[in-house]
C-alpha cells in the first residue's frame, strides 16, 4: 500500500523520503507559491499525484477551478466532488464528471469516485453503481454516519476505525469488490486500523496527516496505536515551525510504515 502524508510548507522538504507518491488539495495551489511549485516539480519529474475535490477541508470549489487545477498538475487520479454521508448526491457528481468533464480533463488522469451513504448496505450499493458507471479507481473514507450507525453506542473513533473495516470485508465477503480496479483509503481515524489490511493487496494507497498532526501536539504512537485524534487540521500547522517536534513526527511517520507492514 503507497502512503502519502500531507505535509505542512516546512516539512515539504522531506516529501520524497517520507511518501511513496504526492497527494494534493487544490485550494492550496492558490494560497501557496511553494505548494504550488512543489506539485509543479512532481509531475516534472513523473511522482504519482492523487488530487483532493476539497471536501474534508470544507472547501467547495467551482467545476472550472478544479479542471484548470487538473490541467496544472495532471494527476494520475482526481477524486471526484462528493457529498457526506449522500449516496444520491455522490452518485449525481459522479455519473456528471464521467460524462460531461472527462474529455475536459488530460490523457491519463482518472478518475476516483468516493462510497458515500447512510448505513453500510447503502455503502454497498454505492460501490456497484460506480462500477457500473465505468469507475476503476474508487475510495473509502475514514468518517461516514454509516460506520456510527453500524456499531451504535461504540467509541466515534472505534466505531469509524471498525466500521470502514466492516464495509470492505462485506464487499469482500459479497463477491462485490472488483480485485482487479485501483482502491484509496481516505485519511485515518486510529493508525492502528491499517494494521488489518494487509491481506487486501486491492487496497493500493493511503493518505493521511495524522502521524504529523500527532507528532506536531508532541504526541508519539504507542505500539498499539493510538486512542484519541488530533483535534486540528493540517491547515492549523501549514506556516508554523514544526523543528522543536522533527523527532516525534518522523517517529509516527515510521510507526505507521509499521503498522501497514
Amino acid at each position: 500500500m503507497k502512503i502519502s502524508h500531507e505535509l505542512p510548507l516546512e516539512l515539504m522538504k522531506f516529501a520524497y523520503k517520507w511518501n511513496d507518491y504526492d497527494y494534493c488539495l487544490p485550494h492550496l495551489i492558490d494560497k501557496y507559491d511553494e505548494y504550488r511549485s512543489f506539485f509543479e516539480y512532481s509531475r516534472l519529474h513523473h511522482r504519482f499525484i492523487i488530487m483532493d475535490n476539497g471536501l474534508f477541508e470544507g472547501v467547495v470549489h467551482t467545476t472550472e477551478d478544479l479542471l484548470e487545477k487538473i490541467n496544472l498538475v495532471r494527476p494520475n487520479i482526481f477524486i471526484v466532488p462528493d457529498a457526506w454521508n449522500d449516496a444520491n448526491t455522490t452518485l449525481v457528481n459522479a455519473k456528471s464528471w464521467m460524462i460531461n468533464y472527462k474529455q475536459h480533463i488530460p490523457e491519463g488522469v482518472n478518475l476516483m469516485a468516493v462510497c458515500q451513504g447512510k448505513d453500510i448496505g447503502e455503502l454497498i450499493t454505492t460501490y456497484q453503481t460506480l462500477v457500473d458507471i465505468g469507475y476503476t479507481h474508487i475510495a473509502f473514507n475514514h468518517s461516514s454516519i454509516a460506520y456510527q450507525n453500524e456499531y451504535e453506542g461504540m467509541d466515534y473513533l472505534k466505531a469509524s476505525m471498525y466500521g470502514r473495516m466492516e464495509f470492505i470485508r462485506r464487499l469482500v465477503q459479497s463477491g462485490a469488490i472488483r480485485k482487479t480496479h485501483y482502491h484509496h483509503l481516505l485519511g485515518c481515524s486510529l493508525p492502528q486500523e491499517f494494521m488489518s489490511y494487509g491481506d487486501w493487496t486491492f487496497i493500493k494507497s493511503v493518505d493521511t496527516s495524522n502521524p504529523i498532526l500527532v507528532g506536531a501536539e508532541g504526541i508519539r504512537y504507542a505500539d498499539s496505536g493510538l486512542t484519541f485524534k488530533p483535534k486540528e487540521k493540517l491547515e492549523h500547522y501549514f506556516e508554523k515551525d514544526l523543528s522543536g517536534q522533527i523527532e516525534n513526527i518522523i517517529f509516527n511517520v515510521q510507526q505507521f510504515r509499521k503498522f501497514i507492514k
